[in-house]
């Protein structure tokens, strides 16, 4: 069985770069023990995930080494109406 972890950063009282730097670690901390993948959410620079660009995130985890995989469960597009 693979487990795997869905992760909302939810807003806190506490600095946006401490924030993101928590979650970081608490990412590696899952690396070491073995889960399989990290899911990110999609509530953009919302109270229940604060970060702003979640592809900017994952990219971040990507560099940071680890070997979990990342994901986002979707991604939305904006829509424009052609002219």
């Amino acid at each position: 069985m693979k487990i795997g972890l869905f992760d909302h950063v939810e807003a806190a009282d506490r600095p946006m770069a401490t924030l993101l730097d928590e979650r970081l670690t608490f990412a590696q901390a899952a690396d070491e023990a073995g889960i399989y993948c990290l899911h990110v959410a999609e509530h953009h620079c919302t109270p229940l995930n604060m970060v702003p660009v979640p592809g900017v995130y994952l990219g971040a985890l990507a560099w940071s080494g680890l070997y979990l995989r990342d994901a986002r469960l979707r991604a939305l597009f904006p829509f424009r109406a052609r002219a």
